[in-house]
This record gives C-alpha cells, sequence and structure tokens, in this order.
C-alpha cells in the first residue's frame, strides 16, 4: 500500500511541475548496468520543454542485484546475494532545448533493504523484515543525441541510496 501511496504522489507532483510548460513530451529512460551492482533502471515521464531550457521529470524503478562476502558458518558459500529496488523521481535540467550537453540531476525517493547477514555474524537473521530507506541524490551527467529523439547519457551521483555513488549509463527514447 506505501508503494502505491508513493507512486500516486509522485505522479501527481510531475503533472503539477509540468502545468506551466511550452511543450510536453513524453519519454522512456532504460539503464542496464553492471559491475559491483548489477541491475536495471525503467523510467517513464515527461520532458517539459521551455524557451531556453528543459526540465525532463520521470518516475523510476531500479532493480539492483548486491552480491557480499558471507561466512561458511552462515550458508557455507563465499557470496550471498540480495536485491534491492528502489522507486524514485528524477528530475533532469537541461540548459538548452534540445537536451544535449551537461545536465543536473535531482533524486528523491526509496530503497527497500532487505535483511542481510555479514560474514562476522554467526547466524543468518531471516525474520527481519525488509527496511524502506529514503534515496535523495544529486548529480552531473552529460547527454548526447544519438540518432533523432534517442540520446545516450552517462552520469554520476551521489548521496543517500544503496550505492553512495552511481556512475550510469542511460539510453532515453
Amino acid at each position: 500500500m506505501k508503494k502505491i501511496l508513493v507512486i500516486v504522489i509522485m505522479l501527481i507532483t510531475v503533472t503539477s511541475i509540468s502545468a506551466e510548460t511550452q511543450i510536453q513530451k513524453p519519454i522512456l529512460v532504460i539503464s542496464p548496468t553492471t559491475g559491483i551492482f548489477s541491475g536495471i533502471r525503467v523510467g517513464f515521464g515527461v520532458a517539459n520543454i521551455h524557451e531556453n531550457h528543459v526540465w525532463e521529470m520521470t518516475l523510476n524503478y531500479k532493480n539492483e542485484l548486491y552480491s557480499h562476502v558471507a561466512g561458511p558458518k552462515i550458508t557455507f558459500t563465499p557470496f550471498n546475494s540480495f536485491f534491492f529496488d528502489s522507486i524514485f523521481l528524477q528530475a533532469n535540467r537541461f540548459w538548452n532545448p534540445e537536451r544535449e550537453n551537461s545536465y543536473l540531476i535531482l533524486k528523491i525517493g526509496g530503497f527497500l533493504c532487505p535483511p542481510f547477514s555479514f560474514a562476522t555474524d554467526s547466524s543468518t537473521n531471516s525474520h527481519e523484515e525488509v527496511k524502506v530507506i529514503p534515496l535523495v541524490t544529486i548529480g552531473y551527467g552529460y547527454s548526447f543525441n544519438v540518432m533523432d529523439k534517442y540520446y545516450f547519457r552517462p552520469s554520476i551521483d551521489t548521496g543517500l541510496q544503496s550505492n553512495i555513488i552511481n556512475v550510469g549509463m542511460a539510453i532515453t527514447f
């Protein structure tokens, strides 16, 4: 129920912010990630195009696989894996109507932290509940127009999130 309430609030925020724009275009974002945290981010929203700048507002769902070292007394395997699910509103601020070059990233939402034990623990805590932790970040990105209405966007952001510093590559339609 809490997830649904958060999504409704984010959708209302997106529509109220976008009421004063000159042009609105729907957008879709796909961002696969690999490395320490492997996963995928999918988002949808609107690009609010003004005369000399653009605000892109997207509602995103991100699923990350997080592996950590586990001691043999816990699971008899060297690694355990868990998933972090994030739901957040991302605002990208461009300084030109073409949505190219550098842009500012702001994120707000939450992520679900599953219960897990580290290698120093003597047992797993399976009775613990999943915790909802706030997600708030700020970052920087660069946008390349690959084809008509297709953008490739490397970015970096930092703040309160599942992996403190996030480096991503997004494809925006």
